[in-house]
């Protein structure tokens, strides 16, 4: 008896768990229904407006209705109208002129629903911030605007709506705007944006690149630490004439040791013979405690020619860290060792330098067969 209860209730859960599926499947297929319903209906008070904007106006400039502002901003504030809002924006023609009038005149909608989706739930405040982007509506507002309704999401506890909200301010092309955006963002330090996010959406800037570099190098020492790490990222990325201010951040031993790096990975790209002289310093380092300037040293002399500088990346071969080692072997086969050094490694008593430096040719060697296609 005990074991058909237990089939019984087994077989229950069972048709139970059918039954949730079949009805989530339902609601899924009907959700897609009135998502297409609601755009529907949005086209179609968009395309009212718009005709009426095509037509000669009786006196002054030509308007949308009045109630058409609030109606809108009624049903946009709800994020299954916004979303549907969305999928009507999709279906649009970007260049056409009424739709360029028709959003310029109902740009005070998103100014207000700017407010209102700062104190939604996160997923909102990051979906909002995501849908200005992606359309390119905060490019309308005034630098005013930027300032009173879109950095205020950076505040936000939420990854995705300050991601969301740095991106928006990236493409808006406002250069003061964006600075004054990074300030905010690194005054909470307990939710900190990684490095690497922060230097992607730099990198999607849309105004003068230049300008924008040399607003952040004035305000750099304001920033916080990952902010300052990726404003360096992204100087190496787009510019190099920003030497100077490297080789002080370079030389600088009270710096971040991340910083340093950062400048170091910098003149890996962008020669300097001023800066030559402390990447060697690095690279010969016997501190094991600092290897890590060593490592990114040995890969930014691959840069650089010279006698010394080589003697300076063999030395780098007899490291007791790999990563030196493998860095400077790297270096040293992309500026072309010269065949008397090759043979001195080879033929000496250094096990980690024959080690690595045969590995590198054997690697070379693997790659060299795979482009001809061999086995």
């Amino acid at each position: 008896m005990g074991a058909e209860l237990l089939l019984y209730g087994y077989g229950l859960v069972c048709l139970s768990m059918l039954g949730f599926n079949v009805i989530y499947s339902m609601y899924l297929h009907t959700g897609d229904r009135r998502l297409c319903r609601r755009a529907e209906n949005l086209r179609k008070k968009a395309e009212e407006q718009m005709k009426a904007l095509q037509a000669p106006p009786a006196e002054g400039a030509p308007a949308i209705e009045p109630g058409h502002l609030p109606w809108l901003r009624r049903r946009l504030s709800r994020i299954s109208y916004l979303l549907a809002f969305e999928q009507f924006l999709d279906g649009q023609e970007q260049e056409e002129e009424s739709f360029q009038l028709y959003m310029q005149q109902i740009q005070p909608v998103f100014s207000e629903l700017a407010e209102v989706y700062l104190n939604r739930e996160n997923a909102q405040s990051a979906y909002y911030c995501y849908f200005l982007d992606r359309h390119g509506l905060q490019r309308r507002m005034s630098e005013h605007q930027l300032r009173q309704e879109l950095i205020p999401y950076l505040k936000k506890n939420s990854l995705y709506c300050r991601v969301n909200a740095l991106k928006a301010l990236c493409s808006c092309g406002n250069p003061r705007v964006l600075t004054e955006g990074l300030l905010k963002l690194g005054e909470n330090r307990e939710v900190q944006l990684q490095e690497k996010l922060i230097t992607e959406a730099l990198m999607e800037y849309k105004g003068d690149m230049q300008e924008l570099i040399a607003l952040l190098w004035k305000h750099f020492d304001s920033f916080s630490l990952a902010i300052q790490r990726a404003v360096l990222d992204l100087v190496r990325f787009q510019s190099g004439v920003y030497s100077r201010p490297m080789e002080q951040i370079l030389w600088d031993p009270a710096r971040d040791k991340e910083l340093r790096l950062a400048a170091v990975r910098y003149f890996g790209k962008y020669h300097s013979p001023s800066a030559e002289e402390i990447l060697m310093d690095f690279v010969q380092d016997p501190d094991p405690l600092r290897w890590e300037y060593a490592a990114v040293s040995a890969s930014a002399l691959a840069a650089y020619g010279g006698p010394q500088v080589e003697a300076a990346l063999v030395h780098a071969l007899g490291s007791p860290n790999w990563y030196v080692r493998n860095n400077a072997a790297a270096s040293l086969e992309a500026r072309g060792m010269s065949g008397v050094a090759l043979s001195r490694v080879l033929m000496g008593e250094d096990p980690f330098a024959k080690e690595i430096l045969t590995y590198r040719m054997e690697v070379r060697r693997m790659r060299a067969r795979e482009k001809k296609g061999n086995p």
